[in-house]
């Protein structure tokens, strides 16, 4: 059973230094350490990645060589821009870290057992440890959008562009990258969410919520995720539906376990 680190708080500085503790055993042996943050577009937090967990990350894996990279939503602007006004980009800068558009870079195409072909940016692939950064939020798609999710930011922008146009099954896709790029350990950000869709400019709109989670099952931390936005979104058992579709596809490909302990810390 899949162990799920949690924190009734607000102090993301603390409960990223203290998961980071939890894993020390296996992140002080990795040379190079890729953070995948979730940048959607021009929108900041709850949309975005809060800066202060990946300034805490950077910080303190300042031993390493840390690669930081995500690409935007394609339907949101000039991937470029959005990159470069990010205020995730500030906190990069002062680590002399590069924040890297993952279009930008080299693609690699990845054929699941499954017979899904998709085609996946390379970089995260050439790290020994990946390190995921969430933000927990109603997604009016696929219901979700947590850990599994945030993994999309790997797929090229024709890949995205047919799961979105339901030319090719979003919801197997968002399962299949996180087969072919294994994250590590996710840190999911739940202090405030977005409710009634993933973005302001759809729809979705903040509320307070007042977690912090993490671990390395994906399949349990999105379960986890959807108990805790029972709490805010009115239309939870719509959203629940959507999101059963790839979680129960994820955990059939032995992407993770829906049971799960849960560990105050």
């Amino acid at each position: 059973m899949s162990e799920i680190y949690f924190s009734k708080s607000v102090d993301r500085k603390k409960f990223t230094l203290n998961i980071l503790e939890k894993y020390q055993d296996k992140i002080e042996n990795a040379k190079k350490i890729f953070l995948k943050p979730n940048i959607v577009s021009y929108e900041l937090y709850p949309t975005t990645t809060h800066p202060e967990i990946l300034e805490t990350l950077l910080k303190k894996l300042s031993k390493h060589e840390v690669i930081v990279g995500d690409a935007p939503a394609i339907d949101a602007g000039r991937s470029n821009k959005i990159i470069a006004k990010s205020p995730l980009k500030k906190v990069c800068d002062r680590y002399d870290v590069k924040l890297i558009n993952l279009y930008k870079e080299k693609m690699k195409t990845f054929k699941s057992p499954r017979g899904y072909k998709i085609k996946i940016s390379a970089l995260p692939l050439t790290c020994d440890f990946v390190i995921s950064l969430p933000v927990l939020k109603t997604h009016f798609m696929v219901g979700l959008s947590c850990a599994i999710k945030n993994q999309f930011g790997y797929l090229s922008k024709l890949d995205r562009l047919l799961m979105h146009g339901k030319i090719k099954n979003l919801n197997k896709g968002i399962v299949e990258v996180n087969a072919a790029i294994p994250t590590d350990l996710f840190i999911v950000d739940a202090v405030e969410t977005m409710i009634g869709a993933q973005e302001c400019r759809h729809g979705g709109c903040k509320s307070g919520l007042g977690y912090l989670f993490a671990g390395s099952d994906p399949v349990a931390l999105d379960c986890y995720g959807l108990e805790l936005l029972k709490e805010v979104e009115p239309n939870f058992e719509e959203i629940k539906q959507k999101a059963r579709y790839y979680i129960d596809y994820a955990e059939s490909i032995g992407l993770g376990a829906t049971k799960y302990n849960e560990i105050n810390i």
